[in-house]
């Protein structure tokens, strides 16, 4: 168990950061590589910063899904604002930003009161939204038609880190706020990861693990379409 402690611990941060951070590079160099059509699908904007905004309102509020699938809108969006902000309330994990908190006249119970209140709910929401997109996936034909076993994984790595965040909030196997920060505070560092008390949690590595690897993901799959239609639809808009 300590080899694996090390390797998903010690050894995976800087390898997923890594190949993240070149997936990424190759990705976007391939993005700014690709052709002009002459001939474009939809009615060009007049200006620039039209284009530019139109672009804003897909990648922030579907804007064409919105117009075609009102119901499978309502959860794709509701999915990734509750995935933005999970993210968002991370890092108060990954550094102590309590002081922000402070300067605004909550008290230490008051933010862990918000973080385990509006955190938890999060966390239940969004592991059942993710349930009716796979299932949706699973029962409708036209959506199976058209979905590989890429999506599949990706949707079950997603739920499975969900669940282990959730065991780890919910669960008697709970995960220590201040051993979690020097456990990153030593990877940002480079010092004293091996010996992080909270890699002693397995419920921690595991999640810690699934998250890592979908990190090595993102880069190869399609789970980076959000970055990938800040190219693809300015493009398709162009004269």
């Amino acid at each position: 168990m300590e080899i694996v402690r090390f390797i998903v611990g010690a050894i995976l941060p800087y390898l997923a950061l890594m190949v993240f951070i070149a997936g990424m590079s190759y990705r976007i160099y391939v993005w700014t590589k690709l052709p002009s059509p002459s001939i474009t699908l939809f009615p060009s904007p007049p200006t620039g910063a039209a284009n530019f905004l139109n672009t804003v309102q897909e990648a922030l509020f579907f804007k064409s899904l919105f117009q075609g699938d009102r119901t499978l809108w309502f959860f794709a969006w509701s999915f990734h604002a509750l995935l933005a902000l999970i993210f968002l309330g991370h890092f108060r994990v990954f550094a102590n930003v309590d002081g922000i908190f402070f300067a605004l006249g909550m008290t230490q119970e008051g933010i862990k009161a918000m973080s385990g209140g509006v955190g938890g709910a999060a966390g239940v929401l969004i592991m059942a939204t993710l349930l009716l997109l796979l299932f949706r996936r699973v029962t409708l034909a036209r959506v199976r038609e058209i979905t590989g076993p890429g999506d599949y994984l990706a949707l079950l790595l997603l739920l499975a880190i969900i669940v282990t965040g959730n065991l780890m909030r919910f669960g008697t196997d709970h995960f220590d706020l201040t051993l979690t920060r020097n456990y990153f505070a030593g990877l940002a560092s480079f010092s004293g990861v091996t010996e992080a008390a909270v890699l002693k949690n397995n419920l921690f590595l595991v999640h810690m693990g699934l998250s890592l690897l979908l990190l090595i993901c993102i880069p190869f799959s399609k789970l980076l379409h959000l970055g990938g239609i800040f190219f693809t639809h300015q493009l398709i808009r162009k004269n």
